[in-house]
């Protein structure tokens, strides 16, 4: 499951950010990276800035779930269950499906796999 703005960078995927216009910031686990020159940022995670005409793709991803005939977020994966989130619609719907406010208009439940119609990730090329 996917969630996130993400780069191909010399065939590779990364976990992206922006910093700046033109600056994209490459995030990797994998301590192999330091060979292809990523540094290692606060003992957890290994980044690379690296310009953005560098990057041969720079795309967000969600993961979208259908429950109930309404598209949510899945915004997190625990076995056999998801969490899903809303940040839109009708309150009234979505408390009636049995969702929680989260956050000021954030309504989020945590359901099993099984009742959910379809999930599937959305691309959106930044």
């Amino acid at each position: 499951m996917k969630n996130g703005i993400y780069a191909i960078y010399k065939g590779n995927e990364y976990e992206a950010g922006t910093k700046g216009a033109n600056t994209i910031v490459l995030r990797s686990y994998n301590c192999n990276d330091i060979s292809k020159g990523f540094s290692l940022y606060k003992n957890i995670l290994y980044t690379k800035n690296v310009e953005r005409n560098e990057v041969e793709e720079l795309y967000s991803i969600s993961t979208i779930a259908d429950f109930k005939g309404i598209k949510f977020q899945v915004i997190k994966e625990e076995g056999s269950t998801v969490l899903l989130s809303s940040i839109n619609g009708d309150y009234k719907v979505l408390e009636n499906l049995g969702l929680d406010m989260a956050d000021k208009g954030v309504y989020q439940k945590w359901i099993d796999i099984s009742e959910l119609t379809s999930m599937h990730e959305e691309k959106n090329h930044i």
